[in-house]
C-alpha cells in the first residue's frame, strides 16, 4: 500500500517492509541499527525481521537492499507486525506525521537489571515539513520519548521483566527526518508548536499501535491486569486450594472447576475491578513514599497504624460473598496461603479477599449441588 506523508515523501507499507521516500534528500537523525546517526537520505526502511532474530543488522540489511537499489536507506529493524503499523499526523504552521510500529511483548522499564529476553520494539518515525537545525532534531528525539512514555502509561503497560510500569522496550528506535523547507527551526521543546505537535502524534500513534498489535485495550479484563503483573489464574486457584476443606461428595478436581468459576464471576465485575485495580495503585504509591504520612521505608515494613489495606480486603470480600466472605477472609488473611505470602500490602489483602470470596461462593454453589 502506497501512502502520500506530505508533497514529495511518500510511504509503501507491505509485511515485509515500510519504506519511505522522498523526492529530495532528507536529513535524519537516528538510532537506526542500520546507517544511524546523523545522515542524508532520500529513503527509510523499517524492515521486519524474524523474532529470533540474533545476526548483524548490516548484513542483514545489505542482503535485502542490494536487490533493491536501498543501500544508502537508513533502517530500523522490528519484528512487530508492519501491516499493524499506525500514521497520525498534525499541521499548523508546520507538518508533522508520525509513522509507528510497536510490540509490547518485551516491555521494559528503564533501570530493569535483568531483561524479560522476549522479543519486542518500538520504532518511531518522525517526518517534519520544515528544516531543522541539528539541535532542534535532539529536542525532537527528547519530546518524542515522552511522548511514547505517556501513551505506554495511558494503556497501562508493564515491564515483562519487573512489573513495573513501562517506559519502552529494550531496543526501542527512533527517527526523526527533516525535508529541508522553509527557515530553520531551532526548538522542539513542549513550549513550542512543533513540540506540542511531535507530542500528539507520538502519542496517538504509538497508543493505536500498541492496541492494534498487543490488543491492550484500556478496559481489558482484571484477568489480564493481572497476568501483567505477574499473577496467573492457575497461581490464584492454587493458592485458594490450599485453603479448601474437602468434602466427601466433591472430589478435588470438582472443587477446583466450581472455584475458578466463582473466581471468574466475581473478577467480571467492575466493582471488584476497581477495587483490586486500587490496591496496586495504592502499593505503588506507597512504594514511592506518595502516601501522605507514610514513608517508603515504614510502608515496606507492613506498620501495623495503616489499615486502609484491610479496610479494602473487607469490602472486596463483603461485595463478593457478604458476611460469609467476610469470615473466609480473615481464614485466609491469618494463613496468608500460596502466592499471598510474596505479594507486597494493599496487593496481599485485595487478592486474599478476592480468592476467599469467591472460596466463600464456591461453598455455596457446592451446597446447593448437594442439595439439589
Amino acid at each position: 500500500m502506497r501512502r502520500t506523508l506530505f508533497d514529495g515523501v511518500e510511504a509503501i507499507l507491505s509485511q515485509d517492509a515500510i519504506v519511505v521516500e522522498s523526492s529530495r534528500p532528507l536529513k535524519i537523525l537516528s538510532s537506526a541499527p542500520v546507517n544511524g546517526g546523523l545522515q542524508v537520505s532520500s529513503r527509510i526502511v523499517n524492515l521486519k525481521v524474524d523474532k529470533n532474530f540474533s545476526g548483524d543488522p548490516e548484513e542483514h540489511f545489505r542482503s535485502w537492499a542490494k536487490p533493491l537499489g536501498l543501500e544508502d536507506a537508513v533502517c530500523l529493524m522490528t519484528a512487530a507486525d508492519l501491516t499493524k503499523a499506525e500514521v497520525a499526523e498534525r499541521s499548523g504552521e508546520v507538518h508533522v506525521v508520525a509513522l509507528v510500529t510497536a510490540g509490547v511483548s518485551n516491555a521494559t522499564s528503564i533501570g530493569d537489571k535483568f531483561p524479560s529476553g522476549t522479543t519486542g520494539t518500538i520504532n518511531l518515525i518522525i517526518l517534519v515539513d520544515r528544516d531543522l537545525t541539528d539541535g532542534c532534531m535532539a529536542n525532537i528525539v527528547m519530546s518524542a520519548t515522552e511522548a511514547k512514555c505517556k501513551a505506554l502509561s495511558s494503556l497501562d503497560v508493564r515491564s515483562a521483566a519487573s512489573r513495573e510500569s513501562a517506559t519502552g522496550t529494550s531496543s526501542d528506535a527512533v527517527l526523526v527526518a527533516s525535508a529541508g523547507n522553509g527557515g530553520a527551526l531551532r526548538y522542539a521543546g513542549s513550549a513550542t508548536e512543533l513540540g506540542r505537535l511531535v507530542g500528539e502524534c507520538v502519542e496517538e500513534a504509538v497508543r493505536r499501535a500498541v492496541i492494534m498489535h498487543d490488543g491492550l485495550v484500556p478496559h481489558r479484563p482484571l484477568l489480564s491486569r493481572l497476568g501483567e503483573r505477574g499473577i496467573t489464574i492457575d497461581d490464584l486457584v492454587e493458592t485458594a486450594m490450599e485453603m479448601y476443606v474437602p468434602h466427601p461428595k466433591f472430589t478435588r478436581e470438582r472443587a477446583k472447576k466450581i472455584f475458578e468459576k466463582c473466581l471468574l464471576d466475581a473478577m467480571s465485575d467492575v466493582n471488584i475491578s476497581a477495587l483490586v485495580m486500587a490496591a496496586f495503585r495504592m502499593n505503588e504509591d506507597g512504594e514511592r513514599g506518595l502516601l501522605p504520612g507514610v514513608d517508603s521505608v515504614s510502608f515496606e515494613g507492613d506498620p501495623v497504624y495503616l489499615v486502609a489495606d484491610e479496610i479494602l480486603g473487607i469490602s472486596i470480600a463483603l461485595q463478593i460473598a457478604g458476611y460469609y466472605g467476610l469470615f473466609e477472609f480473615y481464614r485466609f488473611d491469618r494463613r496468608k496461603p500460596g502466592i499471598l505470602q510474596r505479594l507486597p500490602p494493599f496487593v496481599d489483602d485485595a487478592i486474599g479477599a478476592l480468592l476467599a470470596g469467591a472460596s466463600s461462593r464456591m461453598y455455596s454453589e457446592m451446597l446447593r449441588e448437594k442439595r439439589g
